[in-house]
């Protein structure tokens, strides 16, 4: 049905602005209404407009009968209210519609107006009722208020995923030589108190041995590949088939086991691989992770000024995985360690867009030269992991387990590399 206005004329329409009683009316306010029209099948609708032309309420056709009361008329009022004038063609309230022999001389030949442009004769209610006041104007209801706000629910997968404070393991005895079965075996289970260790490659058959050992004592693993395109490193798809055969083996292929993955480990920061050498890297481990069916986060390993100097590095990781070592830093103490390291963290997140970060290798060595004001002994050792402890409660991994003695030392690691075992 179309919905149709009735405009009357003022001039002639006097009991508008005059009641039977006497009483005041409100004074109106200047009033800007929003009409939205909106398409649909329902009864006929009359929309009443004031003095000036503007539409203030509206009412079905069932309260449209014959004869027919004018609805009293209301609205918003100033301060104050003004006194009606006096006039001697005072109706009572509710008013009579005038019939059809007077209503020339009161309403002016009202017509109802097609809301499309065309103008028809209102046809006459069958029977009389009363009309109804304005409703109100039709509003958006207010969503239900809550009586307190709910807790946040934390959906940062970052947050959600946080690792338990890890440590780094490597295969290789004092001689340099690989560790046996049993030997991996009893420093797993020395490590119990670790619930995440990071391994380093797949030298010494260590994958499949970790893999065994961590599922025995219920711990989680970080594995990598140990890159160097300048000689010696592993070949990436090698690895990644390693890690596929002892998950099936070991794990019944399920690869919950394994919740890191690094392709290097300091590479751009010993200047033997480029950035874009490892961001190529990046990808093609996390496409050949996949189809095997490893959906966790793929990224690589450097130094907080590699990463924060190759952007792009933390960029195409999933996760930034970052060494921090407070001991490099000549005006640290051991107390301080975990403060320091802190710093850097923001200092790298806010370089990653505050991606995830996970500190990868943190710790003191117990022997070697000082540095400034950082000095190695076991007790400075034991200081700045508790300083470590205090400022992180995981994603980071202390290092190491044991020392490495089968590396090589020099003036420029202050004569401290083969000496930071946390369990010796």
């Amino acid at each position: 049905m179309k919905s149709i206005v009735f405009a009357s004329a003022l001039a002639a329409a006097g009991f508008l602005v005059s009641s039977a009683s006497g009483r005041p009316l409100n004074h109106k306010r200047k009033v800007v209404t929003e009409v939205v029209f909106v398409t649909e099948v329902m009864a006929e609708v009359a929309v009443f407009v004031n003095d000036a032309g503007a539409p203030y309420s509206t009412a079905t056709s069932t309260i449209l009968t014959s004869p027919v009361t004018v609805p009293s008329i209301t609205a918003e009022t100033t301060s104050s209210t003004v006194e009606p004038p006096q006039t001697s063609s005072a109706v009572p309230e509710p008013a009579p519609l005038p019939t059809s022999s007077t209503s020339a001389s009161l309403l002016a030949e009202p017509t109802a107006v097609d809301v499309q442009g065309a103008t028809t004769t209102p046809s006459p209610s069958p029977s009389p009722s009363p009309s109804p006041a304005p409703p109100a104007p039709t509003q958006e209801p207010e969503p239900p208020q809550l009586a307190s706000p709910p807790e946040d629910i934390p959906v940062d997968k970052a947050a959600a995923g946080t690792l338990p404070l890890g440590i780094t393991w490597d295969a290789y005895s004092s001689s340099a030589n690989c560790k046996t079965p049993d030997e991996v075996a009893s420093e797993f289970s020395s490590m119990k108190d670790y619930k995440v260790i990071r391994i380093y490659g797949m030298d010494c058959n260590q994958i499949p041995l970790a893999i065994q050992n961590a599922q025995k004592n219920g711990q989680k693993l970080m594995g990598g590949a140990y890159l160097d395109p300048s000689g010696g490193g592993e070949d990436l798809s090698q690895v990644i088939k390693a890690y596929k055969s002892a998950i099936d083996q070991y794990a019944g292929g399920n690869w919950d086991v394994i919740q890191l993955f690094a392709v290097e480990n300091e590479r751009v920061n010993e200047r033997r691989m480029t950035s874009s050498q490892v961001v190529d890297a990046i990808g093609q481990a996390r496409t050949q992770l996949r189809s095997v069916g490893y959906n966790g986060p793929v990224g690589a390993v450097e130094t907080a000024p590699a990463t924060l100097d190759n952007p792009a590095i933390c960029g195409a990781s999933d996760v930034v995985m970052v060494n921090i070592h407070a001991f490099f830093d000549r005006n640290t103490q051991a107390q301080d360690a975990g403060t320091f390291v802190k710093s850097q963290v923001e200092r790298v997140k806010a370089a990653c867009s505050n991606k995830r970060l996970i500190v990868t290798e943190s710790g003191w060595p117990r022997q070697g030269n000082a540095n400034g004001a950082a000095v190695p002994s076991p007790e400075n050792q034991r200081i700045a992991l508790d300083s470590l402890r205090a400022s992180f409660n995981g994603d980071l991994f202390f290092f190491s387990a044991y020392d490495s003695e089968w590396k090589a030392d020099s003036a420029s690691t202050f004569n401290a590399e083969r000496y930071w075992g946390v369990l010796d």
